[in-house]
């Protein structure tokens, strides 16, 4: 089951398909979502990264409007990633989905305290996860 963190409304920053980035060490989950988002009409992958300073660098440099995080890094955390883009003044208009096997309460608080809008449990809620990206795609969730 998805949990809404914060209820604000984010549109994408230009009229165009909603540009994702996904961050995730675990090469077999990042495929996998990436494959989940190539099959969504409506979405287009705007890159990947495995670390948190990866991820920070590119999405300093480069537009996206939805971006999927894991919150255990090899190299950093997803809570460290959102913490820097919280810095950001491009960041607001990101949306933040946190995608983690870490699930906790004390987790899923810290995120939403950083920003996250949905948190979803790798092992509980992928299917959660792939409706909403089908809403944002659609223009249901995310009016393009």
């Amino acid at each position: 089951m998805d949990m809404t963190l914060n209820s604000a409304a984010i549109a994408p920053t230009q009229k165009q398909r909603p540009r994702v980035f996904v961050v995730d060490d675990a090469l077999v989950v990042r495929n996998l979502v990436i494959e989940c988002l190539e099959e969504i009409p409506g979405l287009e992958v705007a890159g990947f990264a495995g670390s948190e300073q990866t991820a920070l660098d590119w999405l300093r440099n480069n537009p996206c409007d939805v971006l999927i995080l894991d919150l255990e890094l090899r190299q950093g955390t997803g809570l460290g990633l959102l913490k820097s883009l919280a810095a950001l003044e491009s960041s607001p208009r990101l949306l933040k989905i946190v995608f983690s096997n870490h699930a906790d309460e004390n987790s899923r608080r810290a995120a939403a305290q950083l920003g996250a809008t949905y948190f979803f449990d790798k092992m509980m809620d992928a299917d959660g996860l792939r409706l909403l990206l089908q809403e944002i795609g659609a223009g249901v969730t995310w009016p393009a």
